[in-house]
């Protein structure tokens, strides 16, 4: 588990981090984001140790030895160009203090788990930066840290990709391993955070269980398929109206308005889809920024 207490990095005024608090548990994938410039990787820096913090505490409960105990994908890819991707690999793993024997049966597994053993003697140049990505993942996982940082890790990646980190990610997550993300795609990585914290000019704006946030977030929205004519627009409550096709979807300022134009779209259904549903979560970010 990890633990940070009133962590404090600031470079200039409202630059850096302030006073973040968080706690990500065995099993858990917590959320960091915000804006660029938010301090999100200011954050994962103290974590690493890569740089000092001002003043905070950060208490990581780990049996591994020390320098086991954190996985890092930076944001920017930082592949070396003229090796291959097994001497990569290898690399990365003697970096951790793994034998031979460790660094070759788990680069076996993640090259197969990743969909890219044909890449094992390419030289990283030759790979696509999906590809590259994917290699960097498994350099940040092969000594199978307790806590894993992933900083935007489905930047640059297509659809299926996507998909395949976040199978990752979960599956890493479910072996008891604490995994912290940041990423500007939200609506990729809603379906699989547990814990959320946004920050905002380097301060917590946002913090709690994903499903807390959302439920008790007081903005709902109504869905209405065949409503291309906006047919509720004039009722109480609603602060924004979105078209999508012929579907309108009303933002309302409660639960209350969400729910009394749903039961009048019910009385007038007439095979028209209904749904009511919280903010999603770049929407409720964003509203908050």
């Amino acid at each position: 588990m990890l633990t940070v207490e009133q962590l404090t990095k600031l470079y200039a005024e409202n630059s850096g981090c302030q006073n973040v608090s968080l706690i990500c548990k065995k099993g858990e994938i917590h959320g960091i984001l915000g804006r660029n410039g938010s301090g999100k990787t200011t954050l994962f820096r103290c974590l690493l140790g890569l740089i000092m913090a001002d003043r905070g505490h950060i208490k990581i409960e780990s049996a591994q030895e020390r320098i086991r105990r954190f996985g890092y994908l930076p944001e920017e890819r930082s592949v070396i160009a003229d090796i291959r991707v097994t001497e990569m690999i290898d690399f990365f793993g003697s970096l951790k203090k793994m034998s031979r024997e460790e660094i070759a049966v788990e680069k076996r597994s993640w090259l197969k788990k990743l969909e890219c053993e044909t890449l094992e003697f390419k030289r990283l140049r030759e790979c696509s930066k999906g590809n590259q990505q994917k290699i960097q993942l498994i350099c940040a996982m092969i000594h199978q840290p307790d806590i894993l940082i992933l900083d935007e890790p489905l930047t640059g990646l297509d659809v299926s990709n996507v998909k395949l980190f976040k199978k990752i990610i979960v599956e890493y997550a479910r072996m008891e391993k604490a995994v912290l993300l940041s990423s500007h795609q939200y609506e990729e990585i809603e379906p699989i955070c547990d814990y959320l914290t946004v920050l905002e000019k380097s301060n917590v704006i946002i913090q709690g269980k994903l499903s807390d946030i959302k439920r008790n977030h007081p903005i709902k929205t109504v869905s209405i398929s065949e409503d291309a004519h906006m047919i509720y627009a004039l009722q109480k409550g609603i602060i924004d109206i979105r078209q999508e096709g012929n579907t309108t979807k009303y933002v309302c300022k409660s639960e209350a308005d969400a729910y009394n134009i749903a039961s009048l779209a019910l009385k007038n259904r007439e095979g028209r889809t209904i749904k009511v549903e919280s903010l999603t979560l770049k929407d409720m970010v964003g509203d908050q920024q």
